[in-house]
């Protein structure tokens, strides 16, 4: 599901804010957005949330609840991106496995149809597909393909653009494949991530979607190109906030959140 409620690119303006505090996948992990929350100052920073808000954990609901409340309250301070499980059909049906929201809202609001309908696609619908901090990053829920050429083709991405922003993961070597192992997007090489950031102008990429990578610390590869972050604690790693000077490649840092 694509909302025209929300222009799919998001594009920061460096000189507006101190730092870009970067959140990865939440899965339903309250606890760490709380933490996460009493470490950000949302009067000079700006907060971007990589996807996947649900499903896991158990506090998906109060999770999405929450980062809604912060973009009503704060909206040119947080910025919501769509991860791969925040793609539903205009029905409500997950296009990805295993969908636990469906039970836990259902438990908690009575009608998954009414949550759906009320809550979760209000919310989709103000979600970007990426958001790109000139000169210097580009943030994604996935990845990257090929099919980047440019910022235009983020400004109105493909289907199958868009597919490989929410679904890629980064590939050992160069060339570009099929990504066999997810069902969608692609397996994307070093020589992939060095055009896409060429053309985009920027020095990195800044992703999530495997957090299971980045347990510990981020998870850098490609010549430090491709960095994924992680925020849940449901694969038993340690969460962290990870934050990016918007004027400055050199000084990123993360921060643990106990």
């Amino acid at each position: 599901m694509w909302s025209a409620l929300s222009a799919p690119l998001a594009v920061v303006e460096p000189q507006k804010f101190s730092r870009v505090a970067v959140v990865g996948d939440l899965h339903g992990d309250y606890k760490t957005l709380k933490g996460i929350l009493e470490i950000v100052n949302l009067e000079v920073d700006l907060l971007v949330f990589l996807g996947d808000y649900a499903d896991r954990g158990p506090d998906g609901v109060e999770v999405i609840r929450t980062v809604a409340d912060l973009q009503q309250k704060h909206p040119t301070n947080v910025v919501a991106l769509m991860g791969n499980h925040e793609d539903f059909t205009e029905l409500g049906e997950p296009q990805f496995n295993p969908c636990t929201l469906i039970e836990e809202a259902t438990a908690k609001t009575g009608s998954w149809g009414n949550y759906f309908t009320g809550e979760l696609k209000p919310f989709i619908d103000t979600l970007h597909i990426a958001a790109l901090i000139p000169n210097n990053a580009l943030l994604v829920h996935g990845g990257i393909s090929s099919r980047i050429n440019g910022v235009s083709d983020l400004q109105a991405p493909s289907e199958e653009l868009r597919l490989d922003l929410l679904w890629s993961d980064p590939l050992d070597g160069d060339g570009e494949d099929p990504n066999y192992a997810r069902g969608a997007g692609v397996e994307f090489g070093a020589d992939v991530s060095a055009a896409v950031c060429k053309a985009l102008g920027v020095g990195r990429i800044i992703r999530s979607h495997q957090p299971q990578l980045a347990a510990a610390k981020p998870f850098k590869v490609h010549d430090n190109r491709v960095i994924t972050v992680n925020a849940t604690s449901v694969y038993g790693g340690n969460p962290f906030v990870y934050f990016v000077d918007p004027k400055s490649k050199s000084r990123d840092s993360y921060r643990n959140i106990r």
